[in-house]
């Protein structure tokens, strides 16, 4: 008696366990499309100028960092600027040449 109660359970279990997870197919292609859709997003963040990013930067003397926010573009000119600045010192300071 206890036996066929328990083989009893142990079917009912199995077969609301199937019912319960979504076909392999559907599961697939919502997991597809969520993935297409962050790629997407991401790259127009990358290519947009005005695309706005935050990070957080430490402060000197303090434990708390602060977030600072630019836009692409700004990262883009600060990075470009940097890199000339670096290059024109290298050249004046350079006595080799």
């Amino acid at each position: 008696m206890i036996s066929a109660i328990l083989a009893a359970a142990i079917l009912l279990a199995d077969t609301t366990a199937a019912l319960q997870q979504p076909a392999p197919d559907a599961a697939a292609k919502s997991t597809a499309t969520a993935q297409t859709a962050a790629q997407a997003t991401a790259a127009a963040k990358k290519n947009d100028p005005q695309a706005m990013v935050c990070h957080s930067e430490p402060v000197l003397g303090s434990r708390l960092p602060t977030k600072r926010c630019r836009t692409q573009g700004d990262i883009a000119t600060e990075k470009l600027e940097s890199r000339q600045a670096l290059e024109r010192s290298q050249i004046i300071t350079d006595p080799g040449h």
